[in-house]
Protein backbone atom coordinates (compact mmCIF):
# COMPACT_ATOMS: atom_id res chain seq x y z
CA UNK A 1 0.00 0.00 0.00
CA UNK A 2 0.88 3.44 -0.74
CA UNK A 3 2.71 5.25 1.86
CA UNK A 4 3.18 8.98 3.07
CA UNK A 5 6.07 10.81 1.83
CA UNK A 6 8.53 11.29 4.28
CA UNK A 7 11.16 14.28 4.60
CA UNK A 8 13.81 12.77 2.63
CA UNK A 9 11.40 12.19 0.09
CA UNK A 10 11.28 14.96 -3.09
CA UNK A 11 7.57 16.42 -3.84
CA UNK A 12 8.01 16.87 -7.55
CA UNK A 13 10.31 14.71 -10.07
CA UNK A 14 10.39 16.45 -13.65
CA UNK A 15 7.14 18.44 -13.13
CA UNK A 16 5.28 15.08 -11.82
CA UNK A 17 3.50 15.39 -8.34
CA UNK A 18 4.73 12.93 -5.43
CA UNK A 19 1.87 11.70 -3.41
CA UNK A 20 3.02 8.47 -1.82
CA UNK A 21 6.07 6.51 -1.36
CA UNK A 22 5.25 2.79 -3.43
CA UNK A 23 8.48 0.80 -1.87
CA UNK A 24 12.42 1.31 -2.09
CA UNK A 25 15.04 -1.69 -3.45
CA UNK A 26 18.79 -2.00 -4.33
CA UNK A 27 18.47 0.40 -7.38
CA UNK A 28 15.85 3.01 -6.03
CA UNK A 29 12.98 4.31 -4.86
CA UNK A 30 9.36 4.50 -6.14
CA UNK A 31 6.74 6.80 -5.70
CA UNK A 32 3.00 7.42 -6.98
CA UNK A 33 2.35 10.19 -8.90
CA UNK A 34 -0.33 11.14 -11.74
CA UNK A 35 -0.31 12.18 -15.20
CA UNK A 36 -1.90 15.73 -16.08
CA UNK A 37 -5.01 14.04 -16.83
CA UNK A 38 -5.23 12.33 -13.24
CA UNK A 39 -4.16 8.76 -14.44
CA UNK A 40 -1.83 6.80 -11.21
CA UNK A 41 1.67 6.59 -12.60
CA UNK A 42 5.00 4.87 -10.67
CA UNK A 43 7.73 6.31 -10.99
CA UNK A 44 11.46 4.91 -10.52
CA UNK A 45 13.93 6.63 -9.29
CA UNK A 46 17.75 5.08 -9.39
CA UNK A 47 20.12 5.98 -7.01
CA UNK A 48 22.99 7.65 -7.53
CA UNK A 49 25.22 5.53 -6.78
CA UNK A 50 24.14 3.53 -9.27
CA UNK A 51 23.56 6.16 -12.04
CA UNK A 52 27.29 6.95 -11.12
CA UNK A 53 28.18 3.37 -13.09
CA UNK A 54 28.54 4.45 -17.35
CA UNK A 55 28.09 0.84 -18.60
CA UNK A 56 24.52 0.92 -15.96
CA UNK A 57 23.25 4.11 -17.93
CA UNK A 58 23.77 2.98 -21.40
CA UNK A 59 22.48 -0.07 -21.13
CA UNK A 60 19.58 1.14 -18.82
CA UNK A 61 18.97 3.83 -21.64
CA UNK A 62 18.89 0.91 -23.82
CA UNK A 63 16.22 -1.31 -21.81
CA UNK A 64 13.50 1.53 -21.37
CA UNK A 65 13.68 2.34 -25.09
CA UNK A 66 13.35 -2.00 -25.45
CA UNK A 67 10.58 -1.75 -22.46
CA UNK A 68 8.60 1.45 -24.41
CA UNK A 69 8.22 -0.76 -27.29
CA UNK A 70 6.10 -3.60 -25.24
CA UNK A 71 2.62 -1.87 -25.25
CA UNK A 72 0.45 -4.84 -23.66
CA UNK A 73 -3.17 -5.50 -22.29
CA UNK A 74 -1.49 -7.44 -19.34
CA UNK A 75 1.76 -5.26 -18.97
CA UNK A 76 2.42 -2.33 -17.24
CA UNK A 77 3.70 -0.36 -19.98
CA UNK A 78 6.25 2.83 -19.68
CA UNK A 79 4.58 6.06 -19.57
CA UNK A 80 7.49 8.76 -19.60
CA UNK A 81 11.63 8.40 -18.84
CA UNK A 82 14.57 10.48 -18.49
CA UNK A 83 17.75 7.98 -18.86
CA UNK A 84 20.37 10.68 -19.14
CA UNK A 85 19.72 12.95 -16.06
CA UNK A 86 21.94 13.13 -13.16
CA UNK A 87 19.53 10.32 -11.58
CA UNK A 88 17.65 8.52 -13.76
CA UNK A 89 13.77 8.18 -13.45
CA UNK A 90 11.57 6.31 -15.55
CA UNK A 91 7.55 6.32 -14.78
CA UNK A 92 5.05 3.05 -15.76
CA UNK A 93 1.26 2.97 -15.23
CA UNK A 94 0.59 2.14 -11.80
CA UNK A 95 -1.58 -1.30 -11.06
CA UNK A 96 -3.81 -0.42 -7.76
CA UNK A 97 -3.87 -4.12 -6.32
CA UNK A 98 -1.40 -6.26 -4.43
CA UNK A 99 0.84 -7.92 -5.88
CA UNK A 100 0.41 -11.79 -6.60
CA UNK A 101 3.15 -12.49 -3.61
CA UNK A 102 1.63 -10.74 -1.17
CA UNK A 103 -2.21 -11.95 -2.44
CA UNK A 104 -1.14 -15.51 -1.61
CA UNK A 105 0.58 -15.57 1.19
CA UNK A 106 -1.98 -13.51 3.26
CA UNK A 107 -5.57 -14.82 1.39
CA UNK A 108 -3.72 -18.53 0.33
CA UNK A 109 -4.08 -19.75 -3.07
CA UNK A 110 -6.42 -19.35 -5.43
CA UNK A 111 -9.00 -21.56 -7.09
CA UNK A 112 -8.74 -23.05 -10.19
CA UNK A 113 -10.52 -20.93 -12.39
CA UNK A 114 -8.99 -17.43 -10.79
CA UNK A 115 -5.50 -19.32 -10.70
CA UNK A 116 -6.15 -20.20 -14.86
CA UNK A 117 -6.71 -16.87 -15.32
CA UNK A 118 -3.75 -15.30 -14.06
CA UNK A 119 -1.55 -17.85 -15.96
CA UNK A 120 -3.17 -17.22 -18.95
CA UNK A 121 -2.44 -13.11 -18.53
CA UNK A 122 1.08 -13.25 -17.50
CA UNK A 123 1.49 -16.25 -20.79
CA UNK A 124 -0.49 -12.77 -23.33
CA UNK A 125 2.27 -10.46 -21.37
CA UNK A 126 5.50 -12.89 -22.62
CA UNK A 127 3.25 -12.74 -26.09
CA UNK A 128 4.25 -9.01 -26.05
CA UNK A 129 7.29 -8.90 -24.18
CA UNK A 130 8.98 -11.64 -26.01
CA UNK A 131 7.78 -10.43 -29.57
CA UNK A 132 9.69 -6.22 -28.49
CA UNK A 133 12.31 -8.73 -28.24
CA UNK A 134 12.79 -8.14 -24.60
CA UNK A 135 13.36 -11.16 -21.75
CA UNK A 136 11.82 -10.52 -18.41
CA UNK A 137 14.49 -12.82 -17.09
CA UNK A 138 13.30 -12.06 -13.62
CA UNK A 139 9.36 -13.36 -13.36
CA UNK A 140 7.93 -13.99 -10.38
CA UNK A 141 4.79 -13.57 -7.98
CA UNK A 142 5.87 -10.09 -6.76
CA UNK A 143 6.45 -9.06 -10.30
CA UNK A 144 2.56 -9.98 -11.09
CA UNK A 145 0.41 -7.15 -10.06
CA UNK A 146 -3.68 -8.17 -9.63
CA UNK A 147 -5.86 -5.46 -10.75
CA UNK A 148 -9.75 -5.68 -10.98
CA UNK A 149 -9.77 -6.77 -14.86
CA UNK A 150 -6.57 -9.16 -14.63
CA UNK A 151 -3.10 -9.46 -14.02
CA UNK A 152 0.11 -7.35 -14.62
CA UNK A 153 3.52 -8.04 -15.79
CA UNK A 154 5.72 -5.34 -14.22
CA UNK A 155 9.63 -4.93 -14.19
CA UNK A 156 10.81 -5.81 -17.55
CA UNK A 157 12.74 -2.51 -18.52
CA UNK A 158 15.94 -1.95 -16.14
CA UNK A 159 17.05 -6.11 -16.03
CA UNK A 160 20.14 -6.29 -18.34
CA UNK A 161 21.33 -2.67 -17.10
CA UNK A 162 21.95 -4.43 -13.90
CA UNK A 163 23.06 -7.63 -15.12
CA UNK A 164 26.54 -6.45 -16.67
CA UNK A 165 27.26 -4.19 -15.16
CA UNK A 166 29.61 -3.62 -11.66
CA UNK A 167 26.17 -3.05 -10.07
CA UNK A 168 26.37 -6.71 -8.55
CA UNK A 169 28.86 -5.45 -6.08
CA UNK A 170 26.27 -3.47 -4.28
CA UNK A 171 24.00 -5.90 -3.59
CA UNK A 172 21.79 -6.11 -6.90
CA UNK A 173 21.24 -9.49 -8.31
CA UNK A 174 20.19 -11.28 -11.42
CA UNK A 175 17.21 -13.23 -11.02
CA UNK A 176 15.60 -14.15 -8.20
CA UNK A 177 16.67 -18.08 -7.09
CA UNK A 178 13.27 -19.54 -6.14
CA UNK A 179 12.02 -18.63 -9.67
CA UNK A 180 15.29 -18.81 -11.98
CA UNK A 181 15.01 -21.22 -14.92
CA UNK A 182 17.96 -23.88 -14.75
CA UNK A 183 19.84 -22.69 -17.03
CA UNK A 184 19.69 -19.09 -15.42
CA UNK A 185 21.22 -21.13 -12.12
CA UNK A 186 23.81 -22.48 -14.14
CA UNK A 187 24.85 -19.16 -15.80
CA UNK A 188 24.08 -20.64 -19.45
CA UNK A 189 22.48 -18.25 -22.11
CA UNK A 190 18.93 -17.31 -21.19
CA UNK A 191 16.29 -17.08 -23.97
CA UNK A 192 12.70 -15.96 -23.87
CA UNK A 193 12.18 -20.00 -22.28
CA UNK A 194 13.37 -19.07 -19.32
CA UNK A 195 10.57 -16.99 -18.78
CA UNK A 196 8.27 -19.95 -19.70
CA UNK A 197 9.58 -21.82 -16.70
CA UNK A 198 9.28 -18.92 -14.35
CA UNK A 199 5.86 -19.13 -15.15
CA UNK A 200 5.47 -22.80 -14.25
CA UNK A 201 6.90 -21.82 -10.73
CA UNK A 202 4.72 -18.97 -10.74
CA UNK A 203 1.50 -21.62 -11.57
CA UNK A 204 2.23 -23.70 -8.32
CA UNK A 205 2.81 -21.29 -6.01
CA UNK A 206 -0.25 -19.86 -7.26
CA UNK A 207 -2.36 -23.20 -6.63
CA UNK A 208 -0.09 -24.43 -3.59
CA UNK A 209 1.00 -21.40 -1.86
CA UNK A 210 4.83 -22.18 -2.60
CA UNK A 211 7.30 -22.66 -5.04
CA UNK A 212 7.61 -26.34 -5.93
CA UNK A 213 11.36 -26.66 -5.17
CA UNK A 214 10.97 -25.16 -1.90
CA UNK A 215 12.19 -22.68 0.17
CA UNK A 216 15.34 -22.29 1.99
CA UNK A 217 19.15 -20.99 1.10
CA UNK A 218 19.95 -19.95 -3.02
CA UNK A 219 22.51 -22.53 -3.73
CA UNK A 220 19.98 -25.41 -2.23
CA UNK A 221 17.34 -23.93 -3.88
CA UNK A 222 19.04 -23.89 -7.22
CA UNK A 223 20.79 -27.51 -7.04
CA UNK A 224 17.52 -28.46 -6.88
CA UNK A 225 15.71 -26.68 -9.48
CA UNK A 226 18.69 -27.50 -11.80
CA UNK A 227 18.56 -31.61 -10.64
CA UNK A 228 15.50 -32.51 -9.14
CA UNK A 229 12.01 -32.75 -10.13
CA UNK A 230 9.72 -30.01 -8.76
CA UNK A 231 7.32 -31.32 -5.99
CA UNK A 232 3.43 -30.81 -7.89
CA UNK A 233 1.44 -32.89 -5.34
CA UNK A 234 -0.84 -29.43 -4.40
CA UNK A 235 -1.58 -28.25 -7.80
CA UNK A 236 -4.80 -29.23 -8.83
CA UNK A 237 -4.65 -32.38 -11.24
CA UNK A 238 -6.45 -29.93 -13.92
CA UNK A 239 -2.88 -27.67 -14.45
CA UNK A 240 -0.44 -30.59 -13.76
CA UNK A 241 0.09 -31.46 -17.71
CA UNK A 242 0.90 -27.50 -17.99
CA UNK A 243 3.15 -27.21 -14.83
CA UNK A 244 4.99 -30.22 -15.91
CA UNK A 245 5.85 -29.20 -19.84
CA UNK A 246 6.32 -25.27 -18.08
CA UNK A 247 8.92 -26.78 -16.00
CA UNK A 248 11.12 -29.24 -18.37
CA UNK A 249 14.56 -28.77 -17.80
CA UNK A 250 15.43 -28.62 -21.77
CA UNK A 251 14.26 -25.30 -22.52
CA UNK A 252 13.41 -26.76 -26.62
CA UNK A 253 10.36 -29.26 -24.39
CA UNK A 254 8.75 -25.67 -23.26
CA UNK A 255 5.39 -24.70 -24.71
CA UNK A 256 5.37 -20.95 -26.42
CA UNK A 257 3.35 -18.44 -24.38
CA UNK A 258 0.52 -19.05 -27.00
CA UNK A 259 0.17 -22.53 -26.18
CA UNK A 260 -0.08 -21.89 -22.67
CA UNK A 261 -2.84 -19.46 -23.06
CA UNK A 262 -4.69 -22.27 -25.14
CA UNK A 263 -4.13 -24.85 -22.42
CA UNK A 264 -5.50 -22.59 -19.80
CA UNK A 265 -8.43 -21.54 -21.93
CA UNK A 266 -11.27 -24.64 -20.67
CA UNK A 267 -9.83 -23.80 -17.03
CA UNK A 268 -10.85 -20.16 -17.00
CA UNK A 269 -14.10 -21.01 -17.36
CA UNK A 270 -16.11 -17.84 -19.63
CA UNK A 271 -13.58 -16.68 -22.20
CA UNK A 272 -14.60 -13.15 -20.99
CA UNK A 273 -12.56 -11.61 -17.79
CA UNK A 274 -15.48 -9.66 -15.86
CA UNK A 275 -14.20 -6.47 -14.47
CA UNK A 276 -15.32 -7.46 -10.79
CA UNK A 277 -15.81 -10.96 -9.21
CA UNK A 278 -12.95 -13.22 -10.40
CA UNK A 279 -10.92 -13.20 -7.85
CA UNK A 280 -12.38 -14.21 -4.39
CA UNK A 281 -13.79 -11.49 -2.38
CA UNK A 282 -11.36 -10.95 0.29
CA UNK A 283 -8.94 -10.23 -2.65
CA UNK A 284 -11.62 -7.85 -4.96
CA UNK A 285 -12.13 -5.84 -1.59
CA UNK A 286 -8.17 -5.28 -1.56
CA UNK A 287 -8.24 -4.40 -4.78
CA UNK A 288 -10.83 -1.42 -4.60
CA UNK A 289 -9.43 -0.35 -1.15
CA UNK A 290 -6.27 0.19 -3.22
CA UNK A 291 -7.98 2.14 -5.81
CA UNK A 292 -10.10 4.58 -2.93
CA UNK A 293 -6.32 4.78 -1.75
CA UNK A 294 -4.76 6.04 -4.87
CA UNK A 295 -8.26 8.06 -5.30
CA UNK A 296 -8.27 10.05 -2.00
CA UNK A 297 -4.55 10.79 -2.82
CA UNK A 298 -4.95 12.45 -5.96
CA UNK A 299 -7.38 14.52 -4.30
CA UNK A 300 -5.23 16.09 -1.12
CA UNK A 301 -3.89 19.49 -1.98
CA UNK A 302 -0.35 19.71 -3.61
CA UNK A 303 2.65 20.51 -0.37
CA UNK A 304 4.71 23.29 -0.89
CA UNK A 305 7.23 22.43 -4.27
CA UNK A 306 10.21 21.43 -2.97
CA UNK A 307 13.50 21.29 -5.43
CA UNK A 308 14.34 17.49 -6.77
CA UNK A 309 18.26 17.06 -5.97
CA UNK A 310 18.68 15.30 -8.34
CA UNK A 311 18.15 18.00 -10.94
CA UNK A 312 20.91 20.24 -9.45
CA UNK A 313 24.01 17.59 -8.90
CA UNK A 314 27.21 18.77 -7.28
CA UNK A 315 29.43 16.33 -9.08
CA UNK A 316 29.45 15.03 -12.58
CA UNK A 317 27.38 11.88 -13.09
CA UNK A 318 30.46 9.89 -13.49
CA UNK A 319 33.02 9.45 -11.77
CA UNK A 320 36.50 7.17 -11.44
CA UNK A 321 36.44 4.82 -8.36
CA UNK A 322 37.44 6.91 -5.07
CA UNK A 323 40.47 5.02 -2.83
CA UNK A 324 39.35 2.48 -0.19
CA UNK A 325 36.80 4.08 2.26
CA UNK A 326 35.75 2.90 5.52
CA UNK A 327 32.22 1.37 5.92
CA UNK A 328 29.86 1.68 8.78
CA UNK A 329 29.13 -2.00 8.93
CA UNK A 330 27.47 -4.32 11.99
CA UNK A 331 29.50 -6.87 14.17
CA UNK A 332 30.07 -10.13 11.90
CA UNK A 333 29.42 -12.02 14.43
CA UNK A 334 26.23 -10.92 14.98
CA UNK A 335 25.02 -12.17 11.46
CA UNK A 336 27.14 -15.26 10.45
CA UNK A 337 23.95 -16.90 10.40
CA UNK A 338 22.57 -14.59 8.17
CA UNK A 339 25.47 -14.27 5.72
CA UNK A 340 25.58 -17.98 5.06
CA UNK A 341 22.38 -18.32 3.53
CA UNK A 342 22.42 -14.83 1.66
CA UNK A 343 26.23 -15.82 0.29
CA UNK A 344 24.29 -15.02 -3.25
CA UNK A 345 22.26 -17.03 -6.02
CA UNK A 346 24.88 -16.51 -8.50
CA UNK A 347 27.51 -18.38 -5.84
CA UNK A 348 24.91 -21.02 -5.94
CA UNK A 349 25.32 -21.32 -9.64
CA UNK A 350 28.99 -21.86 -9.80
CA UNK A 351 28.77 -24.86 -7.10
CA UNK A 352 25.97 -26.07 -9.73
CA UNK A 353 28.81 -25.93 -12.24
CA UNK A 354 31.13 -27.87 -9.97
CA UNK A 355 32.40 -25.37 -7.69
CA UNK A 356 17.26 -12.71 -2.20
CA UNK A 357 14.54 -13.86 -1.51
CA UNK A 358 11.59 -12.27 -2.86
CA UNK A 359 10.77 -8.77 -2.61
CA UNK A 360 6.95 -8.40 -2.82
CA UNK A 361 6.71 -3.79 -3.00
CA UNK A 362 4.95 -3.17 -5.60
CA UNK A 363 4.96 -1.50 -8.46
CA UNK A 364 9.07 -1.49 -7.76
CA UNK A 365 11.03 -1.64 -10.97
CA UNK A 366 14.08 0.31 -8.75
CA UNK A 367 14.24 -3.06 -6.80
CA UNK A 368 16.64 -5.33 -6.18
CA UNK A 369 15.98 -8.51 -8.09
CA UNK A 370 14.72 -7.16 -11.40
CA UNK A 371 16.03 -8.82 -14.34
CA UNK A 372 15.50 -8.82 -17.78
CA UNK A 373 17.07 -8.64 -21.17
CA UNK A 374 17.03 -8.84 -24.82
CA UNK A 375 18.59 -11.37 -26.10
CA UNK A 376 21.96 -12.06 -26.70
CA UNK A 377 21.87 -12.80 -29.89
CA UNK A 378 19.43 -9.74 -30.96
CA UNK A 379 20.86 -5.94 -30.61
CA UNK A 380 18.86 -2.73 -31.87
CA UNK A 381 20.96 0.02 -33.04
CA UNK A 382 21.07 1.49 -29.98
CA UNK A 383 23.30 -1.23 -28.98
CA UNK A 384 25.88 -1.08 -31.96
CA UNK A 385 29.14 0.55 -31.05
CA UNK A 386 30.28 3.67 -33.07
CA UNK A 387 33.44 2.37 -35.06
CA UNK A 388 36.59 4.18 -35.39
CA UNK A 389 37.47 5.35 -38.61
CA UNK A 390 40.81 5.17 -40.27
CA UNK A 391 41.37 9.13 -39.78
CA UNK A 392 40.80 8.94 -36.44
CA UNK A 393 43.54 8.99 -34.36
CA UNK A 394 44.89 6.65 -31.49
CA UNK A 395 47.13 5.78 -28.83
CA UNK A 396 48.33 2.75 -27.51
CA UNK A 397 46.40 0.67 -24.69
CA UNK A 398 48.19 1.79 -21.22
CA UNK A 399 50.24 -0.75 -19.87
CA UNK A 400 49.01 -3.98 -17.82
CA UNK A 401 49.93 -3.85 -14.49
CA UNK A 402 52.31 -6.15 -12.87
CA UNK A 403 51.24 -8.87 -10.42
CA UNK A 404 52.57 -8.88 -6.78
CA UNK A 405 52.27 -12.44 -5.83
CA UNK A 406 52.31 -13.54 -1.41
CA UNK A 407 52.31 -17.22 -0.30
CA UNK A 408 51.54 -18.83 2.31
CA UNK A 409 49.47 -15.63 3.55
CA UNK A 410 47.91 -16.66 6.94
CA UNK A 411 44.58 -14.81 8.00
CA UNK A 412 43.59 -15.42 12.00
CA UNK A 413 40.28 -15.67 12.74
CA UNK A 414 38.55 -12.28 13.18
CA UNK A 415 41.83 -10.57 11.33
CA UNK A 416 41.54 -8.93 7.98
CA UNK A 417 43.88 -7.93 5.05
CA UNK A 418 43.55 -4.93 2.99
CA UNK A 419 45.04 -5.39 -1.18
CA UNK A 420 46.16 -2.02 -1.19
CA UNK A 421 49.03 -2.28 1.48
CA UNK A 422 52.35 -3.68 0.27
CA UNK A 423 52.78 -6.50 1.92
CA UNK A 424 49.11 -7.04 3.19
CA UNK A 425 49.41 -7.51 6.56
CA UNK A 426 46.56 -8.97 8.68
CA UNK A 427 45.09 -6.58 10.99
CA UNK A 428 42.53 -7.84 14.08
CA UNK A 429 38.69 -6.94 13.06
CA UNK A 430 35.52 -8.06 15.30
CA UNK A 431 33.39 -6.46 13.22
CA UNK A 432 35.05 -7.40 9.98
CA UNK A 433 36.36 -5.46 6.86
CA UNK A 434 36.13 -2.21 6.90
CA UNK A 435 37.01 -0.97 3.45
CA UNK A 436 35.80 -2.25 0.26
CA UNK A 437 37.62 -4.83 -1.02
CA UNK A 438 39.40 -5.98 2.22
CA UNK A 439 39.36 -9.64 3.03
CA UNK A 440 38.83 -11.36 6.56
CA UNK A 441 37.83 -14.59 8.11
CA UNK A 442 36.07 -15.83 10.89
CA UNK A 443 36.83 -19.45 11.62
CA UNK A 444 34.55 -20.20 14.12
CA UNK A 445 34.39 -23.65 16.10
CA UNK A 446 30.85 -23.21 17.27
CA UNK A 447 29.01 -26.67 15.25
CA UNK A 448 26.09 -24.22 13.98
CA UNK A 449 28.31 -21.40 12.62
CA UNK A 450 30.36 -21.66 9.51
CA UNK A 451 33.74 -20.58 8.72
CA UNK A 452 33.51 -17.29 6.49
CA UNK A 453 35.40 -15.68 4.15
CA UNK A 454 34.27 -12.27 4.19
CA UNK A 455 34.70 -8.70 2.16
CA UNK A 456 33.22 -5.19 1.82
CA UNK A 457 30.08 -4.70 -0.07
CA UNK A 458 29.85 -7.86 -2.85
CA UNK A 459 33.38 -7.39 -3.91
CA UNK A 460 34.47 -11.59 -4.15
CA UNK A 461 33.95 -13.49 -7.02
CA UNK A 462 34.38 -17.69 -6.99
CA UNK A 463 36.00 -18.49 -10.27
CA UNK A 464 33.97 -21.75 -11.83
CA UNK A 465 36.43 -24.83 -12.52
CA UNK A 466 36.54 -24.29 -16.01
CA UNK A 467 38.19 -20.25 -15.16
CA UNK A 468 41.85 -19.86 -15.59
CA UNK A 469 42.44 -17.58 -12.51
CA UNK A 470 43.98 -14.25 -14.51
CA UNK A 471 43.55 -10.48 -14.64
CA UNK A 472 41.49 -10.71 -17.42
CA UNK A 473 39.54 -13.90 -15.75
CA UNK A 474 38.18 -11.43 -12.81
CA UNK A 475 37.77 -8.53 -14.68
CA UNK A 476 35.25 -10.39 -16.75
CA UNK A 477 33.37 -12.10 -13.92
CA UNK A 478 29.97 -10.71 -12.30
CA UNK A 479 29.14 -13.12 -9.65
CA UNK A 480 30.01 -11.18 -6.60
CA UNK A 481 29.35 -11.60 -3.19
CA UNK A 482 30.36 -10.46 0.20
CA UNK A 483 30.80 -13.84 1.97
CA UNK A 484 31.68 -17.66 1.05
CA UNK A 485 31.08 -20.35 2.86
CA UNK A 486 34.65 -22.40 3.07
CA UNK A 487 33.74 -25.71 3.99
CA UNK A 488 30.46 -25.53 0.80
CA UNK A 489 31.83 -23.00 -1.40
CA UNK A 490 35.54 -22.32 -1.39
CA UNK A 491 37.39 -25.87 -0.07
CA UNK A 492 41.13 -25.73 -0.72
CA UNK A 493 42.18 -24.96 -4.26
CA UNK A 494 39.38 -22.92 -4.98
CA UNK A 495 40.37 -19.48 -6.46
CA UNK A 496 38.19 -16.28 -5.81
CA UNK A 497 38.83 -12.98 -7.30
CA UNK A 498 38.40 -9.69 -5.06
CA UNK A 499 38.14 -6.40 -6.46
CA UNK A 500 38.56 -3.32 -4.65
CA UNK A 501 37.07 0.59 -4.56
CA UNK A 502 40.81 1.83 -5.75
CA UNK A 503 40.54 -0.59 -8.67
CA UNK A 504 42.70 -2.93 -7.37
CA UNK A 505 42.15 -6.75 -8.48
CA UNK A 506 43.62 -9.70 -6.02
CA UNK A 507 43.40 -13.49 -7.59
CA UNK A 508 42.99 -15.62 -4.03
CA UNK A 509 43.55 -19.03 -3.83
CA UNK A 510 42.88 -21.44 -0.72
CA UNK A 511 45.15 -23.59 0.52
CA UNK A 512 44.44 -24.73 3.71
CA UNK A 513 41.53 -23.72 6.30
CA UNK A 514 41.06 -24.27 10.55
CA UNK A 515 39.07 -23.05 12.79
CA UNK A 516 41.78 -20.35 14.17
CA UNK A 517 43.57 -19.36 10.33
CA UNK A 518 42.78 -19.71 6.67
CA UNK A 519 46.10 -19.97 4.30
CA UNK A 520 46.13 -18.56 0.86
CA UNK A 521 48.14 -17.57 -1.73
CA UNK A 522 47.30 -13.94 -2.99
CA UNK A 523 48.29 -12.32 -6.48
CA UNK A 524 47.35 -8.48 -6.81
CA UNK A 525 47.38 -6.03 -9.69
CA UNK A 526 47.07 -3.22 -8.57
CA UNK A 527 45.15 -0.46 -10.96
CA UNK A 528 43.95 -3.50 -12.64
CA UNK A 529 40.46 -2.65 -12.65
CA UNK A 530 40.88 0.61 -14.10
Amino acid sequence: MPAPLNAEDPTTIAGYRLTARLGEGGMGKVYLSHTPGGRPIALKVIRPEVAGDPEFRRRFRQEVQAAERVQGLYTAPVIDSDTDGPQPWLATAYVPGPSLHNAIREHGPLPLQAAARVVAGIAEALQVIHAAGVIHRDLKPSNVLLASDGPRVIDFGIARAADATSLTRTGVTAGTPAFMAPEQAMAQPVTPAADIFALGLIAVFTTAGSPPFGDGSSPAVLYRIVHEQPDISAVPTELRELVTRCLAKNPADRPTPAEVVAMCRPLAGDATLPAHGWLPPALSAEIDHHAATVTSLAAQPAPPPAAFHATAPTTPPYTPAPPPRRRGRNALLAALAVCAVVAGAVIGATLLNGGNDENPTNNDAAGDETSQTPTDQETTPAEEETETTPSEPTSEPPAEPEPVTYEDLSISDYYVISLWEDPPRPVRAEAGPGYEGDLGYSGSDFILEPRLLTSGDNTLALLRQDETGSLDTCRSVTRYTDVLVIEEEAPPGSEICLTTTAGDIGLITVKDYTTEYVTIDLTVWRGGAQ
